[in-house]
């Protein structure tokens, strides 16, 4: 029997193999395996939150997002401010 064989009797060359086909993250680069990433985009990020942090977002939360029209956007606005403040008269 050959000595060159690992514990689970594969050939040298083919533990190489498997690593050789991992990829590196574009943000932490870090050697994943695509099928095991979190990330919307597998192929360039290695979880979701290497995605969010590079990009800012994440193409899941993108595909959520609703469009608010401008005049919608003024009312909005204008229902989460602060009153004003009263001034206080002395008695």
């Amino acid at each position: 029997m050959s000595t060159t064989t690992d514990e689970h009797g594969n050939p040298p060359g083919e533990r190489d193999a498997d690593l050789s086909s991992l990829i590196r993250c574009t943000r932490c680069k870090l050697s994943y395996a695509p099928a095991k990433s979190t990330s919307a985009l597998k192929l360039t990020y290695c979880s979701f939150l290497c995605e969010l942090g590079d990009l800012g977002f994440s193409i899941q939360g993108l595909e959520h997002m609703q469009l608010v029209k401008k005049g919608e956007e003024g009312e909005a606005e204008a229902s989460d401010e602060e009153p004003e403040p009263q001034p206080i008269g002395i008695v």
